[in-house]
């Protein structure tokens, strides 16, 4: 069996992710698709507009054959320690064998000769980088550039996109797992990463997210039809909802105790009090923080991170078990093989990793993190 991973959050699932599951199965000829999914805590410091279980029935609704779950230890991370997370977790299951993403340019040479350039750094990179970062400019816009000096202007620009930065991390992760997975770029349908509004059938999962937590109906436009009630009945979370409570952590929180959260660093931890205790719900907390050194997503990971306590040893340590969240028959068949391939515990209960305290301290934290989750 021809089997291809993905690594998504389908927050909300929509009609580009069917497009590209369709694509996978239709024209590179995939038999099935295993997605390793965030579970309700977001990469780039959100939560899930619905629970996983929810995204999750709504992917194998649509063609997606087992969804995996990526704990929020492990996703709540920055795009190369989550691209390195999700592909550790595919590669532990032992059954995949190519790599698919969604980019803006499906340009999948480039991206590889990119992803080789910043996975081993040659002394002629590691110079150009030096340099710009010599003159004040920030890490991605400085390695941008040192990128564009040595590959080309086009190579430059590839790695200013979201999505693109995220497949150059899990090429590399590739690379540095030396993995037999084949990378698979393909190439965003219409909408864009960062699109705020619904045109048609395809969209953004922001534009989705807005247009459901406002109440705007146009949201299902741009979903598969067979989702409709089951997002219809689904209950909507919002992180808004858990302002006050981000807040008072943060307050109650000493700086030594905030300088050990996953990429905190700089004195960042008490900008971190100090916005506390002039704001009154997330957003605004996350624009007293801001500043030309520290981007938005950054930020809010930062801030979600601090709420849940992820420090840098968590944001260290690689996953421990491979946590099943949904399959059907044909998912089911690659549970089975893996029973023989995998390098990780398959887990779809507590009992299978009973025997590693690790495993079990971070199982016990994400159920805390979902009974979180749920308040919102």
């Amino acid at each position: 069996m021809n089997v291809c991973g993905v690594v998504c959050e389908f927050n909300p699932f929509h009609n580009g992710h069917k497009y590209l599951i369709d694509i996978l199965k239709n024209e590179y000829g995939f038999d099935a698709v295993v997605g390793i999914m965030s579970g309700n805590y977001m990469q780039r410091g959100d939560i899930a507009v619905f629970d996983k279980n929810i995204r999750a029935a709504a992917a194998l609704k649509c063609g997606m054959d087992l969804v995996l779950e990526l704990p929020a230890v492990h996703a709540v991370q920055t795009a190369e320690r989550f691209a390195r997370n999700a592909v550790y977790v595919l590669e532990s299951l032992g059954v995949i064998d190519g790599l698919a993403f969604g980019t803006e340019a499906a340009d999948t040479e480039l991206l590889k000769k990119t992803a080789e350039l910043l996975a081993f750094e040659p002394p002629r990179f590691k110079d150009a980088l030096k340099s710009e970062l010599d003159f004040g400019k920030p890490f991605f816009t400085a390695r941008a550039v040192a990128v564009g000096r040595i590959l080309g202007g086009r190579a430059a620009e590839l790695i200013s996109g979201p999505n693109n930065i995220l497949a150059v991390e899990y090429i590399k992760a590739l690379l540095r797992f030396e993995s037999g997975m084949k990378p698979i770029a393909v190439k965003r349908h219409v909408s864009e990463h960062n699109d705020s509004v619904i045109d048609g059938r395809f969209a953004s999962a922001s534009a989705v997210r807005k247009a459901l937590l406002s109440g705007d109906g146009a949201a299902l436009n741009a979903v598969p039809e067979n989702l409709d009630r089951l997002y219809r009945n689904a209950g909507l979370h919002d992180i808004e909802n858990l302002g006050a409570a981000i807040i008072s952590k943060l307050l109650l929180s000493s700086p030594s105790e905030l300088k050990n959260i996953a990429d905190v660093g700089e004195g960042l931890e008490n900008k971190l009090i100090a916005a506390a205790r002039r704001s009154r719900s997330f957003s605004e907390l996350c624009d007293n923080i801001k500043s030309k050194r520290y981007a938005h997503s950054r930020i809010r990971r930062i801030v979600l991170s601090a709420f849940l306590g992820i420090t840098r040893a968590d944001a260290a340590a690689p996953p421990k078990y491979i946590k099943v969240l949904d399959f059907n028959d044909c998912g089911r068949g690659l549970l089975h093989a893996a029973k023989k391939t995998a390098s990780l515990p398959v887990a779809q209960n507590r009992n299978s990793i009973k025997g590693d305290p690790g495993a079990v301290k971070i199982w016990d934290r994400e159920l805390a993190y979902d009974a979180i989750y749920d308040l919102t």
